[in-house]
Order: structure tokens, then C-alpha cells, then sequence
């Protein structure tokens, strides 16, 4: 059994889902997202390309006076192409299996929106948490809630959970934390370290605290980089770990500046860098491109699935190639 990773189109936050090799044979979620929807800025940049498009200058030309309509049934439509994780991991995983780890690598709400709903409908076993930090959420209104587009159930949710002993059973994940089971998976913690915490606390700043995941397989290397911030997790970790050999990066803040450290991705030198950024004045894909052989966007390309043979054989969907960015010379 080959080592399975599902990068989902989820829209605003993170979602990616690992089938694990045998002799284990778990599941892991690695953040949640279900909301289905765009930030307010990413729709702006689909909806400006939409209007430069010349479907859309034909359609006007033809039906006058009809642009508004245009514009909101066309982010319908972009919107309707976003996935939902829990029905994906029905449809892909199947819906009685049972998560083994569900890591929420920082609260964010874009990265445990639905985990409310995955935890009453699945099993959950493990639930990896970086500890009882509310950071800003702890200081969200109702009426604050109601205006946003998250639901405060998945908060409370998510804060019960950190002090469930069991089903799931939670565990507190810090740099060079080590077991059986994750040792088994292949699965190495590069971040947070204690002082990372400890800054995130006092900087109220939950990315800077954001878990690093390491995962290798039959010489393969993936690496999910969550909301790491450049200035402080990657800055601190990088000079202690050795990051060579890295083949699949998913870009750390969805694929922003605020979590590209050069130096770390130029020492991984990707094959492939996954982003899922949507606001061009914050994306890093042309820095990626630097050291990566090709980068591509979730947003373009849709749901990835990357398979890792038991030979160490690496499988990708040919699809993807109409949208990937081979690297700038």
C-alpha cells in the first residue's frame, strides 16, 4: 500500500488528507476547512480577471446592463468548484473509516472550520493541538461571530477537544516530539519549539507557533508547512534541521511572503511547491519558482493527489501540468 496524499481545493484555509502506508494503514487530516468560500480580496482578483476575460466582454456586449449579475453568478460557480473535505473523504477515503489524526497545525479558523461536523460524523482517535493559546479568538464576540463567516461551534469544538483523554486523545505536539505511531508513519515535527510558543503568546500570533510536518516514505520527503511565519518559525528552525531533499512542499501560509524563507526553500529545492494564495500582492509564487522545479496553485489546478509507490515511485496527476510554473531560470 503506497503512502497517499490528498491536497484539497478548499478555498480560504488548508486542508490535506494522508492515507498512511501498511503495516498502519491510518488516516490523517492535517487542518480542516469546509467553509467553501473566498476571502473578500481573493474574489475581488478572480472577479478583475473575470471582467478582463473576453467571455465575459462578449456576454456584456450581447446582454447589457447585466455585469453585476455576470460577476456573482460567476464566483457561484468558482465557488461551487471548492471542496468540501468531509464529503471528499467520503467519496476518496470512505465514509466509516475512522480519522487516526486529525492535526490542527494552528487555530486559525480558516484551518478548523468544520471540525465540529468531522468529530460528531467520524471517529476521531488523535488530535493534534499546539495547546490551550486562544490567541485572538478568546476575544471574539457573539456579535463578532455572527458577522463572520465561521461558525463558533467549530471553536468550542475545537476547545473541548484539547482536553479530550480519549476518542480523541490529545496531544500537545512540540519540536522532537517522538512515538511509535508517528515514527511508524514516517512523520517528523519541525516546529513549534517551546520558544516559538512561548513568542506566539506574546506576540498574540498563532501562525508564529504553526506546526512544521515532515512526512518521508521510501526515500520521498513531503512537507506541509501550515501558516509558519518566515521571520520567526522558519528563521528559528531552519538552522537546526537539515531540510535537503525535499519533493513536495505545501507552502507555508498558503503560499504568502509572510511564510517564504529563502533559505529554507532554497536548501529543499522542491519539485513541486503547492499554493493555494489567492491575493496577488502577497504571492510568493514567483519566489518559489527560484528553487522549485515547478509550482503550482490549488486554485487553478484543484484537488492534487500525490502517490508515493512502495518502490518510492512518485505519482501525480498529469492534469496539473496545464498549470504548473516550471522554475525561472
Amino acid at each position: 500500500m503506497p503512502l497517499v496524499v490528498h491536497f484539497l481545493n478548499v478555498g480560504r484555509g488548508d486542508c490535506t488528507i494522508i492515507q498512511f502506508p501498511l503495516p498502519s494503514g491510518r488516516i490523517g487530516i492535517v487542518d480542516i476547512d469546509a467553509l467553501k468560500s473566498f476571502d473578500p480580496d481573493t474574489e475581488a482578483e478572480l472577479v478583475q480577471a473575470y471582467i478582463e476575460s473576453a467571455g465575459y466582454l462578449a456576454t456584456k456586449a450581447f446582454l447589457p446592463g447585466t455585469e453585476l449579475a455576470l460577476t456573482k453568478e460567476f464566483i457561484r460557480r468558482k465557488e461551487a468548484e471548492l471542496t468540501n473535505p468531509i464529503q471528499y473523504f467520503d467519496s476518496h477515503i470512505g465514509p466509516a473509516n475512522a480519522v487516526f489524526r486529525l492535526i490542527i497545525t494552528h487555530p486559525d479558523m480558516d484551518h478548523m472550520t468544520g471540525i465540529a461536523d468531522l468529530y460528531h460524523g467520524k471517529t476521531l482517535l488523535n488530535l493534534w493541538h499546539i495547546g490551550p493559546h486562544d490567541y485572538n479568538l478568546g476575544e471574539t464576540t457573539d456579535q463578532e461571530w455572527a458577522k463572520s463567516p465561521y461558525a463558533k461551534d467549530d471553536w468550542e469544538t475545537y476547545k473541548a477537544l484539547r482536553y479530550s483523554s480519549n476518542s480523541p486523545k490529545s496531544l500537545v505536539m512540540r519540536q522532537g516530539h517522538t512515538g511509535d505511531y508517528w515514527t511508524e508513519d514516517g512523520i517528523e515535527l519541525w516546529a513549534p519549539t517551546a520558544e516559538l510558543v512561548d513568542l506566539s503568546v506574546e506576540r498574540n500570533q498563532a501562525n508564529i507557533a504553526s506546526m512544521l510536518l515532515k512526512v518521508s516514505y521510501k526515500g520521498r520527503v513531503v512537507v506541509l508547512g501550515g501558516d509558519a511565519t518566515a521571520d520567526e518559525t522558519w528563521a528559528k528552525v531552519y538552522p537546526h534541521i537539515d531540510m535537503k531533499g525535499v519533493d513536495v512542499l505545501k507552502a507555508s501560509h498558503h503560499g504568502r511572503k509572510t511564510g517564504y524563507y529563502w533559505p529554507a526553500v532554497k536548501e529543499m529545492q522542491p519539485w513541486l511547491t503547492i499554493t493555494s494564495v489567492g491575493e496577488k500582492a502577497y504571492d510568493a509564487t514567483e519566489n518559489y519558482r527560484r528553487y522549485s522545479a515547478y509550482t503550482v496553485s490549488l486554485r487553478d489546478s484543484g484537488n492534487i493527489r500525490i502517490t508515493i509507490d512502495d518502490d518510492g515511485t512518485l505519482f501525480y496527476p498529469s492534469e496539473i501540468e496545464e498549470h504548473w510554473k516550471p522554475k525561472k531560470d
